[in-house]
């Protein structure tokens, strides 16, 4: 993505988000500050300035300091734990209070794509050019490839139920399940029943670890993505058994797994709670690490340009 240039600092013109409380919106607020400044960095000042002018904290006379230093704090608490998680996919470098981009953002497409998507959000548009949700999944897929060491199958991608089809042909679904089930050498294909327009039920990807054998027997892990706003009211909805016995024709024999992926970042405090409701949980920062040497994600184009889309109105 070519950064935008813009003359100066535009602090006053890039708002702080809705709730102006929130430590992981702030922090995302600072890195997208960085993306969108002429000089590639934003600092802790910044911040302080910014929550002062918008009087967030209404508190006694001498005391406003305080709490947005110890906002501050926690603000920069979270960038460290980012930096961490992310490893090499972290676009930014933190030192003394300074958010500084380390290198040309397009270095960073995973990363700098689900930070811009979960901030800005985004909602499904009729004849849109491009769907950053399906880019979502399509970036989840490279990274549960990759942290499995193996396989991995879009089933969204085959899974699009149309509308309007022939009574008595297969549906875009049971296509889909066919080819799975062909593809992982287990299930013996979709199976037959009167209900058959689900869609991918809540189904996006199917990641597994095989063996040289191609035998059943081995890894598996079914996977949701959820990039939209409502992503925590979907958190308990997969349900890998119950999917293999609704829609496959025989039972399974690996172990299945539960995994869930969203481009946004969950406070220390409710990580064991949200992991608990998905499984293996794949946020932000797991989805960049895992993808940073994709080479599949660093040639796609169509992550920073929609990116670039996003930022333009910003500055």
């Amino acid at each position: 993505m070519e950064r935008k240039r813009v003359p100066t600092k535009r602090s006053k013109s890039f708002p702080l988000p809705g709730n102006p409380m929130d430590v992981i919106k702030l922090a995302d607020w600072l890195e997208i500050y960085a993306l969108i400044s002429a000089d590639g960095n934003s600092s802790r000042g910044d911040l302080e300035r910014a929550l002062k002018r918008a009087s967030v904290f209404q508190t006694a006379q001498g005391d406003e300091a305080n709490d947005i230093e110890e906002v501050g704090a926690q603000v920069f608490l979270e960038l460290e734990e980012r930096a961490k998680a992310a490893g090499d996919a972290y676009p930014f470098e933190l030192s003394c209070g300074l958010v500084r981009l380390r290198g040309k953002p397009n270095k960073f497409p995973a990363y700098i794509f689900c930070l811009i998507l979960s901030y800005f959000k985004w909602k499904a548009a009729k004849g849109a050019a491009v769907d950053p949700w399906k880019l979502f999944e399509e970036l989840s897929c490279s990274a549960a490839g990759r942290y499995m060491q193996g396989d991995v199958f879009w089933l969204a991608s085959r899974s699009g139920i149309s509308k309007s089809r022939r009574k008595g042909q297969p549906t875009a679904f049971q296509k889909g399940v066919d080819a799975l089930c062909s593809a992982l050498g287990e299930g013996q294909g979709f199976k037959k029943q009167p209900t058959l327009n689900r869609q991918d039920d809540k189904v996006d990807l199917v990641a597994w670890r095989g063996f040289a054998d191609n035998r059943p027997s081995k890894l598996v892990m079914f996977g949701q993505c959820a990039a939209g706003e409502n992503w925590d009211g979907k958190t308990a909805e997969l349900q890998p058994d119950r999917f293999w016995d609704q829609w496959m024709q025989n039972g399974k024999v690996s172990p299945l797994l539960r995994s869930f992926y969203i481009p946004y970042r969950i406070p220390r405090s409710e990580w064991e709670f949200r992991a608990r409701s998905t499984g293996i949980l794949f946020d932000r920062c797991r989805i960049a690490y895992w993808t940073s040497s994709a080479s599949e994600v660093a040639r796609d184009l169509r992550y920073m340009r929609w990116c670039g889309s996003i930022l333009a109105r910003q500055t």
